[in-house]
């Protein structure tokens, strides 16, 4: 199949500040449409103070893939591989490849999903859902909660759920391990980057277990294998966003697979187009966990 144009577009929106969304009140993003046999679309959002690129980058990443075309897409990889050609920035890159894998899936009568997963997709995805107050928990059978919450009356209005509390960093390195036995006794799956190098808690005797998060981002490869060998390590979080996009994010949660570990997806706080291309990438990846996270509560639509 042929793509033969390329439009890019700003758009942003207010957020509600709640949860992990306390930090912003506005996202931004870079729509990029790419249009011929079929039709696809991809958001770049970077999230200020966590992503490494920016809105300009994406701009130039949708001025870049213009200037290449025609592009003909034979196979899946085709779109992976010119995506990789365009740019480093991991947001734009997730963009473009979300688009191209998109129109890809159009032109086949398939799924992105489809196109990614090594086998069938999930037909149901089973996602954790965002709460801060025992009142928002509304039957769910697994919840994400930000460290600073009331977990405990979080925990006693859904009996039964699996619990993930989400610390982002937030915890002094000397006090992980007395909040950590403080939540012992509660029904949780893991805590998400408790500290700084949370990684480094993994050779430790730990009453809970982690996950890693945002320092995917930049951490090195010897360092992931120590951490992925380690049986305090419950989960990596996989944001395309941050981390350059579906590919990426498979080849993660294929290491993750390999060694017990649970690959879990997240968005970083995108629109809805981002937001469903996480959504096909968790439908590919497959687990026996929930592998998805339901919309952030703080979450609206595009203004335009």
């Amino acid at each position: 199949m042929r793509i033969e144009r390329v439009a890019h577009r700003i758009v942003r929106w207010p957020i509600e500040q709640r949860g992990a969304a306390t930090r912003w009140s506005e996202r931004e993003a870079v729509i990029i449409a790419v249009t011929g046999d079929a039709t696809g679309l991809g958001e770049a959002a970077p999230l200020p103070g966590m992503s490494i690129d920016t809105v300009d980058d994406a701009i130039e990443a949708a001025g870049a893939l213009a200037a290449r075309l025609p592009v003909v897409l034979e196979t899946p990889a085709h779109a992976v591989a010119i995506a990789d050609r365009i740019t480093a920035a991991p947001a734009a890159r997730f963009a473009i490849e979300s688009a191209l894998l998109a129109a890809y899936a159009q032109h086949t009568q398939t799924s992105v999903a489809a196109l990614l997963a090594h086998g069938r997709p999930l037909a149901e995805l089973r996602t954790a859902i965002v709460v801060d107050r025992p009142d928002e928990v509304r039957g769910a059978s697994c919840l994400k909660i930000k460290a600073g919450r009331d977990v405990r009356a979080i925990a006693a209005a859904a009996p039964g759920a699996r619990l993930r509390i989400d610390a982002n960093r937030t915890w002094p390195r000397d006090e992980v391990l007395a909040r950590m036995m403080a939540l012992a006794g509660l029904p949780i799956d893991f805590v998400e980057e408790p500290c700084p190098d949370a990684h480094e808690l993994l050779g430790w005797p730990l009453p809970l277990r982690i996950a890693l998060d945002e320092s995917l981002i930049d951490l090195a490869p010897d360092a992931l294998a120590r951490a992925l060998d380690s049986p305090q390590l419950a989960a990596l979080v996989l944001k395309p966003t941050l981390l350059g996009g579906l590919q990426r994010c498979l080849a993660l949660a294929a290491e993750a697979h390999r060694h017990g570990v649970a690959p879990i997806v997240s968005h970083a706080l995108e629109g809805p187009i981002g937001f469903a291309a996480c959504t096909e990438l968790a439908r590919a990846i497959g687990a026996d966990v929930p592998v998805g996270l339901g919309p952030h509560p703080a979450l609206g639509g595009y203004e335009g």
